[in-house]
């Protein structure tokens, strides 16, 4: 299994993050729904963001955390949950939110995997906050979505 350090492993998680957002902005320029454009535009938002607060979070990780080695085999995990999710232009709002809410459990299960990977506490951490981080995310969805319903 080929090992990575957390900083590359991190790197790539704020890559998926930007695409993300890159896509839901796109999709949002698109659409004919008022409603769904808005929510589109929200959720790019909260993935820049997301991505934004995991760049200062790998600025202030503990000395020592990003240059750790991890077997790490699931570069194309978050890819591939991209790829096959299938967000497109004709979506209602009920479905960019089930894909919204199936890409984020995705990301909880590879930093659930990661965290479960690693005998080094500050690692361990690192991932389990960033769960804490993106199931807070998830909270502040379901209750963003109340409202657009």
């Amino acid at each position: 299994m080929p090992s990575k350090q957390v900083k590359d492993i991190l790197e790539h998680i704020r890559s998926f993050h930007h695409r993300l957002s890159e896509l839901y902005e796109d999709l949002s320029e698109h659409g004919s729904d008022e409603r769904l454009e808005l929510l589109l535009k929200y959720l790019a938002r909260h993935e820049e963001n997301f991505n934004e607060c995991l760049g200062r979070y790998e600025k202030d990780a503990a000395k020592g955390v990003l240059e750790t080695w991890l077997q790490f085999a699931a570069d194309d995990t978050l890819d591939e949950a991209l790829k096959h999710v299938g967000l497109h232009e004709d979506m209602d709002v009920e479905e960019v939110i089930r894909c919204a809410m199936s890409l984020d459990r995705k990301v909880v299960e590879l930093y659930r995997d990661l965290a479960d990977a690693t005998a080094a506490p500050r690692v361990r951490e690192l991932f389990e906050n960033l769960i804490e981080m993106e199931e807070s995310k998830d909270h502040q969805y379901a209750r963003s979505i109340l409202e657009f319903e």
